[in-house]
């Protein structure tokens, strides 16, 4: 398609375009990006980067390690090099580094299952997107974006696991900068697979902690923690942190890492209130959460999930900036609330003290 020339634009040009005198090709590629992730989740399905870690090298050889036809094994090769997750070396077929590092099963740092099911999961979420906003309103929604998830035993227990696998290592990241060890009892709320406390209590002795998060989540949140041999530290029981009753009077911090974002104002307020009531003086507050940058357009994966919370004609959550949840902090009554990325350009660390 050719380029369009500046003189045919209606509006101001933007400073220091970069796309002045391109091509479509940007574009195309947003417009295609779809393809790419099942294609990835394919390969990851057959396990294709796991075979090439083991030394299989040739179609032929990865046909036989995944059990896949080998017309398909070359296929998938193919894309998986244009898409720069594998290159040849010497004739033979490898992983780039963090795909060595990341998708393969055997690799303690592997979360291709959690990537599998987040295609899987959003993908017909997003498949209508361009309806589901037509409509959109202010009425309360019937409900969560994933609570479909949770009532169903079997896919919160793989929500579960997929998501300890692909947050221990940030759990590590955050019991490296954070010192739990400053408080005697940490309540958090949405604590999933325990996978933070799992990390904190290893790191720091003496560290109690409350896991609360639905039914259907606890049975495999006291199974992580019984497998890294931590049940006299780590408590798990059902627990909701929009029921003011679920908040125990003797806990000095209290968390709620990456569930707010699925929540609008009012209800983030609700929980911040709670917790403010339930927290002594100079009691701490610590949330985790998808962040947008300061001037609110951007990163991309913030951005996601805060166009993703409007479904079915119903805002469903929202994603603040590091100002809004200080700012939100502040209005529940905390004081010193700072913030910083714990991920860059995607999760936030946000923390305030109770006066």
């Amino acid at each position: 398609m050719p380029a369009t020339s500046p003189q045919d634009r209606t509006t101001p040009p933007v400073p220091n375009d970069p796309t002045v005198g391109g091509s479509s090709e940007r574009l195309n590629e947003l417009a295609m990006s779809f393809k790419k992730s099942q294609a990835l989740s394919a390969a990851l399905e057959v396990g294709l980067f796991s075979a090439l870690s083991a030394g299989a090298g040739t179609p032929d050889e990865v046909a036989a390690h995944c059990r896949i036809d080998r017309e398909v094994a070359d296929r998938l090769m193919i894309i998986c090099k244009a898409m720069d997750l594998i290159a040849d070396v010497d004739g033979r077929a490898v992983n780039l580094d963090d795909v060595e590092r990341f998708f393969v099963r055997e690799k303690s740092t592997y979360f291709g299952d959690f990537l599998r099911f987040t295609i899987g999961a959003e993908y017909d979420e997003w498949k209508g997107f361009a309806d589901n906003i037509k409509d959109a309103s202010s009425a309360p929604p019937p409900s969560k974006l994933y609570e479909g998830d949770l009532n169903d035993p079997e896919r919160a227990r793989a929500f579960t696991t997929a998501g300890y696998n692909s947050s221990i290592a940030l759990a590590h990241r955050l019991a490296k900068r954070f010192d739990y060890s400053r408080f005697t009892k940490w309540l958090d709320f949405a604590g999933g697979s325990g996978c933070y406390a799992i990390a904190a209590c290893e790191r720091h002795e003496g560290v109690k902690v409350i896991v609360k998060d639905h039914p259907n989540v606890i049975p495999v949140t006291r199974e992580f923690v019984a497998k890294h041999n931590l049940a006299d530290r780590i408590e798990v029981e059902p627990g909701d942190f929009l029921k003011p009753e679920d908040y125990p009077d003797d806990c000095d911090l209290i968390s709620f890492i990456t569930p707010l974002h699925w929540y609008l104002e009012d209800d983030v307020m609700k929980a911040l209130g709670y917790a403010f009531d339930a927290l002594p003086s100079g009691g701490t507050c610590l949330i985790v959460g998808y962040m947008l940058n300061e001037e609110r357009d951007g990163p991309i994966d913030p951005v996601f999930y805060h166009v993703q919370a409007i479904r079915d004609g119903h805002f469903t959550g929202h994603v603040p900036s590091g100002p809004e949840y200080c700012a939100y902090l502040e209005r529940a009554g905390f004081v010193d609330a700072k913030y910083d990325w714990l991920l860059p350009n995607r999760l936030g660390q946000i923390e305030a003290r109770k006066p």
